[in-house]
């Protein structure tokens, strides 16, 4: 090929000129004007502000515009004229039909708005592609065209075939579709479906209510302290109390015979049973060998198991394992070394222990409920949660008891458990912070097992887990002989939607592109997001947290349409607010500092925070501003 005399466009916004010649492809179609002739067929073409050289197929007149399509770019540049040659005065409309006869297109609405699209963007398109991408365009709304035919050039850029599914995989990212109204066809679709197994149905049923409600575990944690911390109030309401004990006991938490009258015996006889499972912990200088967390019960357990033949109780002990238990706090050992000491000074018979594991087994649970109460999020991987300690209390597993506590709840008449749900809900929407919100995003991404077939491909990958996410369970369904076209439909669009983010996320050299598309459900209110980040990647193929370019873009119930521009240097974060409430500034300065400690404990600085208004008519080019400046590229979340 053989290029002289290049100019390069330098792009809107962009100061620095760019060198070396256009990068065409075979196939793509632009309009250029032929500057000068030369012998051989050669010809000087000028494509906006870039000249080059290349073989012309016929000879033409100098000074002519043409639309042209590359036939081939080694071992040298030709062109092929498809149309021409056209004048300037013409409009683009006529250009652009004269272009459709000359390739014998359709002469649609759908075909002139592909066409101009293609041209303007250099896109290389054969005449099939055309007539394929013009059908795809029939069933897409106007409003939406603009992100068909985006999607359409990603389409072409990564070579895939122009169909109907991986067409709309893409589109549902490109207009930022939400994915709950997919998932709720398929709810109904299963519901309906009579020729799918059982077994199928109710486990995509299970995995698609898990993933709606990535919050329900911490929920069912408040609830579960809740509860108990009701039931052992001897100040609450009897029938607040009788409520609570009913939920428990209906969860199974608690056996059936359990009464309000006899609650403190069952407590202990559960205790005790509990105990008889377990081997004896042996005692090192005083100390129960295992985890501080865990001595106390242990030794309360054991007391409990020897009721018949305990001679001594073990006060010294006792008090050691309340001082090292790393889970209370200074007021809770309090508490519990006033119940030990006032059984050091009565006698020591059976009666006395008996009494000392009831109130210490109750101060336990109480103290584990309040516990659960105030951190319904357990995160901790190291020791053992509030909630696994309290379940631990009455012998019990962190099961299926706790999905059948919430299922039980929520389905109550109950005006007491309602309350507790209520209440569950509003102290979790409290405790939502950054960690929580990513243990969420991670969950349902998991749950969805969108990166299905990338997790095939690892080393310890757990398949027994992986087939419980709903994309391999989706691809079983496409696989039955026998289902409803209503739900081969539903599945195939879901199974679509999965794919989208994964065909728009790729890498560019070091730059790198990550779209993410996740279903959230807060509390009855559906939230749809879509993640779109854009940075580099380190030499060793790590993503460098230094750098990034992140656009959000929100629909809030309270602060409507909002965009955030977010831009990472060298781990200094400045942030960009657009909105049109001008009292948001207000609001913000406010939250700025936490903003700022919260950002320094991940070793990130703030430069500033800035809030901008912006009136209707403007949002979409702002919007379309930053959204260029980091090449259509950032993070939405659409409310």
């Amino acid at each position: 090929m053989t290029i002289s005399n290049l100019t390069s466009i330098t792009p809107q916004g962009m100061n620095a000129p760019q060198t070396g010649p256009p990068a065409l492809k075979e196939g793509q179609m632009f309009h250029g004007q032929v500057k000068q002739l030369y012998p051989g067929q050669m010809a000087e073409v000028q494509i906006g502000g870039q000249k080059l050289v290349a073989k012309l197929e016929v000879p033409m007149k100098a000074g002519d515009s043409y639309y042209f399509q590359v036939k081939a770019v080694e071992p040298e540049l030709q062109l092929k004229i498809i149309s021409g040659p056209t004048q300037a005065s013409e409009g683009t409309s006529k250009q652009l039909a004269g272009l459709m006869d000359a390739m014998q297109l359709p002469k649609t609405t759908e075909m002139q708005a592909l066409l101009n699209f293609v041209v303007q963007n250099k896109i290389p398109m054969s005449r099939e592609n055309l007539i394929e991408a013009a059908n795809l365009l029939k069933n897409v709304p106007i409003a939406m065209r603009g992100e068909a035919l985006q999607s359409i050039q990603k389409l072409m850029e990564l070579k895939l075939p122009l169909n109907e599914n991986l067409f709309r995989s893409l589109l549902g990212v490109e207009a930022r579709e939400g994915m709950h109204s997919n998932l709720t066809a398929l709810k109904n679709a299963l519901m309906l479906d009579l020729a799918l197994t059982h077994q199928l149905k109710s486990s995509v049923l299970t995995t698609l209510e898990n993933v709606s409600k990535p919050f329900t575990q911490a929920t069912s944690n408040a609830v579960l302290g809740q509860a108990f911390l009701t039931l052992l109030d001897q100040g609450e309401q009897p029938e607040n109390r009788f409520s609570a004990l009913q939920l428990l006991k209906d969860a199974g938490l608690l056996p059936q015979k359990t009464s309000l009258a006899n609650l403190q015996q069952v407590l202990q006889t559960v205790l005790q049973s509990n105990a008889e499972g377990l081997p004896k912990m042996p005692l090192q200088n005083g100390q129960v060998n295992q985890q501080p967390a865990q001595q106390l019960m242990e030794l309360i357990r054991q007391m409990t198991t020897n009721l018949t033949t305990q001679t001594a109780i073990p006060f010294e002990n006792l008090k050691a394992a309340i001082q090292s238990d790393l889970q209370m706090n200074t007021q809770q050992k309090n508490e519990l070394m006033a119940i030990v000491n006032r059984a050091s000074q009565a006698p020591q018979t059976n009666e006395t222990l008996t009494k000392l594991t009831g109130e210490l087994n109750q101060a336990l649970l109480r103290q584990a409920a309040q516990q659960v109460v105030a951190s319904p999020f357990q995160h901790t991987a190291t020791t053992e949660s509030s909630t696994e300690r309290l379940l631990s209390l009455i012998g019990q597993q962190q099961s299926g008891q706790m999905t059948n506590l919430m299922k039980i709840a929520e389905s109550s008449g109950n005006v007491a458990v309602q309350k507790m749900v209520e209440a569950a809900e509003t102290l979790v929407s409290v405790a939502i912070d950054g960690r929580a919100m990513k243990d969420a995003l991670q969950s349902v991404f998991r749950g969805l097992g969108v990166n299905y077939e990338a997790a095939l491909l690892g080393r310890d990958t757990d398949i027994g887990r992986l087939s419980e996410s709903l994309k391999p369970q989706l691809l079983e369904i496409l696989q039955q002989q026998v289902i409803s076209p209503g739900l081969r439909e539903a599945t195939e669009n879901v199974v679509m939607r999965m794919n989208g983010p994964l065909l728009q996320s790729g890498e560019n050299g070091l730059q790198h592109q990550l779209v993410m598309q996740v279903p959230l459900e807060f509390f009855g209110k559906r939230v749809d997001t879509t993640l779109e980040w854009n940075g580099r990647m380190k030499a060793d193929g790590k993503i460098d947290p230094d750098y990034a370019r992140i656009l959000f873009y929100l629909d809030l119930a309270s602060l409507k349409e909002t965009v955030i521009d977010m831009q990472v240097q060298n781990r200094v974060v400045s942030i960009t607010v657009f909105n049109a409430d001008d009292s948001l500034k207000n609001i913000g300065s406010a939250l700025q500092k936490s903003l700022k400690e919260g950002l320094e404990l991940s070793e990130y600085k703030l430069s500033g925070v800035f809030f901008k208004t912006f009136e209707k008519e403007e949002q979409k080019v702002v919007k379309k501003e930053l959204s260029q400046s980091v090449e259509g590229k950032g993070v939405d979340f659409r409310i």
